[in-house]
């Protein structure tokens, strides 16, 4: 019977010992053999401590007591403990190595059952998977942050960063809604620079780029939170400025805007000076949705380009 159990110890896929109170071999399996390249006729006898060096660490010593002593069964993780049984390739510092530690008792003396299972693969696979993991999350990032690029692409100006029209359209819309609910008003800003194209004709396209930019600047400044403003296309801006109580805030913002345009451009040492035209229709006294908004303030503004430039005017039904 004993021949049988020795027997199927030798073909479990594990480590087998037997040890006895004074850490001898009683018993060494099959799986060790191959594993270690020891014998089980070399090893009978012999102290566990003395051929595994690793084995004399604190962890494993005290697992040994306890079972011993105490008859407590202790398992000691790979992960965390650095007891292990070297292989036949070479002694690896990254073996890991899971040990249950069991007390076992015959004919009135006192034995330890030592189960062994390397997990060196298993980590090695895992350390494989964890560094995949982080590429896939790693290239994941770039992805996330390549669509974010080119949503904001897709909705703003290249120039300036400024919304551009899908973007102030989707956002007039939102705010004309909010408007609704609260019963409030809003003003769209249509705002067209005069003598641009002098700028361009004078100094070139490039420093007509960055005046533009410049004027982005200014003209963001002057907003709110929840005010809006974006770049229609050329010298053409648009504004929403929502929660507005009268005509008059409408009023005193484009005074506003004429102010901030008034101080002089520096180009390479020059002095430039723009003015601006301004159009300004109101939800809901003008209309009601954002197209006809928007046509209405550049009605308005275009009253302003006929009247003399430099100016605000409201949207009203004669023009």
């Amino acid at each position: 019977m004993f021949k049988l159990a020795y027997l199927a110890l030798d073909k479990v896929n594990q480590g087998i010992i037997i040890l006895d109170k004074d850490l001898k071999i009683v018993f060494w399996n099959a799986w060790l053999e191959q594993y270690t390249g020891k014998s089980q006729e070399g090893t009978i006898g012999q102290k566990l401590p003395q051929l595994f060096p690793n084995l004399s660490r604190k962890p494993c010593l005290d697992a040994f007591q306890g079972a011993l002593f105490h008859r407590q069964s202790r398992f000691l993780s790979g992960a965390l403990h650095h007891c292990f049984i070297a292989p036949v390739e070479d002694i690896r510092k990254d073996v890991r190595q899971n040990l249950l530690v069991e007390p076992l008792d015959y004919d009135d003396e006192k034995y330890m059952l030592l189960q062994i299972s390397d997990l060196t693969g298993h980590y090695s696979r895992v350390k494989q998977l964890k560094h995949m993991i982080k590429e896939i999350d790693s290239e994941y990032e770039q992805v996330r942050a390549a669509e974010k690029i080119n949503r904001f692409k897709a909705f703003h100006d290249a120039l300036t960063g400024l919304p551009n029209r899908y973007l102030f359209y989707d956002r007039l819309d939102n705010a004309i809604s909010m408007a609704q609910r609260n019963k409030e008003m809003l003003a769209v800003v249509f705002l067209d620079l005069d003598g641009f194209k002098e700028v361009n004709d004078n100094y070139g396209h490039e420093a007509g780029d960055h005046l533009l930019q410049v004027v982005a600047e200014r003209l963001r400044e002057l907003l709110r939170e929840s005010d809006t403003l974006a770049r229609l296309g050329g010298d053409e801006f648009l504004f929403i400025f929502p929660q507005i109580k009268s005509e008059a805030d409408a009023a005193t913002i484009a005074k506003k805007i004429l102010t901030a345009l008034a101080n002089p451009f520096m180009f390479w040492g020059r002095e430039v000076y723009l003015t601006a035209s301004i159009g300004i229709s109101l939800y809901p006294k003008d209309a009601k949705n954002s197209r006809n908004l928007i046509n209405k303030a550049d009605l308005a503004m275009y009253q302003v380009k006929n009247s003399g430039k430099n100016d605000y005017h409201f949207y009203h039904s004669g023009i």
